[in-house]
């Protein structure tokens, strides 16, 4: 694969390299999506973590280009929209096009695209289900839009590069018990306990340590309001005080 060039191969040395030497694992996976722009030409990409459950549900998002919006609608309907299933029990680590396994015509018409990928512009996807030791381990996911063509072998050759490392690197991770805090993000929390959007904001501004006065201009809302979504963040995490919630909650 010569016709790659340098510059590209330079790239993939260098996210190598941060995939093994960034400890967190978050902040590593930020990077990784904005640097796959440079060799890899996509509109949007997630990265998701496996919970770790039996039912191989996903967790712990990372996006680019992606409204939150949507990705807490894909986790609460997980199930509705995953079809690629088999693909995750069998926990091989591959690099697949989303039209390797679905007809178009059939994925044209199927919940998941007309919920989540249509509204967004989203056509073309490519995937790497990462898996290690016959433990899936999460899926890195690349969008591409109605406007533009399918993903190419190129990119699919580009993604076999990283796949190892970046599966080898999240099983070290899990092994390190890097993820297997008893703490929840916020997000992770708010779909846990089904949190509205400003019940998740004001979490979001408490686990950051905000003042009742901060938080209230940070919102634009009166003290007895905030106080209202306080109250029904306790009582749906099953908590008393601000204590407990910073307990629960990581920053």
């Amino acid at each position: 694969m010569d016709y790659l060039g340098n510059n590209v191969w330079m790239v993939l040395t260098d996210i190598i390299y941060k995939i093994h030497s960034i400890h967190n694992i978050d902040k590593m996976r930020s990077i990784l999506l904005k640097q796959l722009q440079w060799v890899i030409p996509f509109d949007r990409a997630t990265s998701y973590l496996a919970s770790g459950e039996q039912d191989l549900s996903l967790c712990s998002p990372i996006t680019l280009n992606f409204p939150d919006e949507y990705v807490k609608q894909y986790l609460e309907h997980y199930y509705q929209y995953d079809y690629s299933r088999g693909i995750k029990i069998s926990a091989n680590n591959i690099v697949y096009l989303d039209s390797d396994i679905c007809d178009e015509k059939v994925w044209l018409k199927s919940t998941y695209y007309e919920q989540i990928c249509q509204p967004n512009s989203i056509r073309h996807i490519i995937h790497i289900n990462l898996a290690f030791d016959n433990t899936f381990l999460g899926v890195l996911s690349l969008y591409r839009s109605e406007t533009s063509i399918n993903f190419s072998y190129r990119d699919s050759f580009i993604l076999n590069q990283l796949k190892d490392h970046l599966a080898l690197r999240l099983h070290t991770a899990y092994l390190a018990k890097e993820q297997t805090s008893t703490k929840l993000s916020t997000f992770d929390c708010s779909i846990k306990f089904q949190l509205t959007a400003r019940e998740e904001r004001v979490l979001s501004l408490m686990a950051k340590g905000f003042s009742t006065e901060e938080m209230c201009s940070a919102l634009i809302i009166t003290p007895n309001t905030l106080k209202k979504h306080i109250m029904s963040i306790y009582k749906k995490l099953g908590i008393k005080n601000r204590i407990q919630l910073l307990k629960m909650i990581q920053e």
